[in-house]
């Protein structure tokens, strides 16, 4: 059975955010901002990911979570690094 890797698309009718992370769930890359949610899930979907769930978190927000087949082995160090870079763009999160 592969390992995922997961991918979180929140769209609040202006801005699309994506975060990403591994197979474990834990935190493995920057999340990003754009304009275009059409746009972000296109580049998404061509680059293997697939959407899994759709669900309204309130009558403005859309999240979307996709999967794609785990890219590269993550280590601890790697995790590491993913999360204290997580906790300083999101020092709330």
């Amino acid at each position: 059975m592969p390992a995922w890797e997961y991918c979180e698309v929140d769209f609040d009718g202006e801005y699309t955010f994506v975060w990403f992370y591994d197979e474990a769930g834990a935190y493995i890359d920057r999340a990003f901002k754009s304009k275009r949610l059409g746009i972000s899930l296109a580049t998404l979907g061509h680059d293997g990911w697939e959407i899994v769930t759709t669900w309204w978190r309130s009558s403005k927000q859309v999240t979307y979570m996709l999967k794609r087949p785990r890219q590269m082995e993550w280590t601890d160090a790697d995790r590491g690094r993913a999360v204290a870079e997580y906790k300083t763009n999101h020092p709330r999160g």
